[in-house]
């Protein structure tokens, strides 16, 4: 018998990054309950092509979301503007590192652990004078990054590239689910996603097994009532779906 035979899991990415880890539920015998809570769109303001005709003088561009680089390089494309041959990319994740490259450029800093705060602690304690940075981020981005590069006198600008929407269609459906009880695990990753669910669900499924990507999204999701809330080693899709088939293979068996 597969580890999650019969196990109603909840997906709350949007359909085109969901899709790969919606397959790995169905390959262990789960069945996947798909509600995006969260849809993106372009940022754009005069102060961003005013930022941008001068990133030359920028030496390190932040970004910690593969939305970030696909935004960031739409408002480049908008404008005509090419990366200068200096600028050095820090980002965060596998998936953020591959869609920089598909862009055809390299991360020249990728953290140890893929979380805000280590990536800022590791990369200050590697580059103590990094110049200029340039950090990308959506409109429901912690500040994190900011408040440690302005408590550390690092000059940044931010720049918001992309707004996070909540998929109000989805409410319904959703809170149908969770009242009947449809629902045997939830899988969030991001912070954005818990703030949403609990948005659309007030004080409803908190009991729920929570299968979190990373700690920042399980501090979020202890923040918001959460009781029973699970984090993989390492902070991937994959990891999350080996510690779900662990969960339920052993504690979480009925």
């Amino acid at each position: 018998m597969q580890p999650l035979q019969g196990k109603r899991i909840l997906v709350t990415r949007g359909q085109s990054q969901a899709r790969s880890f919606i397959e790995r539920i169905e390959a262990e015998g789960g069945v996947v309950y798909h509600a995006p809570l969260l849809s993106f769109q372009l940022n754009d303001s005069e102060s961003h092509q005013e930022i941008l005709t001068r990133l030359h003088d920028y030496s390190w561009v932040f970004i910690t979301s593969a939305n970030g680089v696909k935004f960031f390089f739409e408002l480049l494309k908008r404008y005509g503007v090419k990366v200068p041959p200096h600028l050095k990319f820090a980002i965060i994740g596998s998936k953020t590192e591959k869609r920089l490259s598909d862009y055809g450029f390299q991360a020249d800093f990728i953290p140890s652990k893929y979380h805000a705060s280590s990536m800022g602690e590791e990369f200050l304690a590697k580059k103590p004078l990094p110049g200029p940075i340039l950090y990308i981020r959506g409109s429901r981005s912690r500040d994190a990054l900011p408040r440690m590069f302005a408590d550390k006198g690092v000059f940044f600008h931010s720049m918001t590239v992309y707004d996070t929407l909540l998929v109000e269609s989805k409410k319904p459906e959703l809170l149908t689910w969770i009242q009947e009880r449809k629902i045997d695990a939830l899988t969030f990753t991001s912070p954005s996603t818990v703030r949403a669910f609990v948005s659309m669900v007030k004080d409803q499924g908190a009991e729920i097994p929570c299968f979190c990507i990373g700690p920042t999204t399980a501090n979020e999701a202890e923040k918001c009532g959460f009781t029973n809330i699970h984090v993989p080693e390492q902070f991937t899709i994959p990891h999350l779906l080996k510690q779900m088939t662990y969960y339920f293979s052993n504690e979480g068996k009925r």
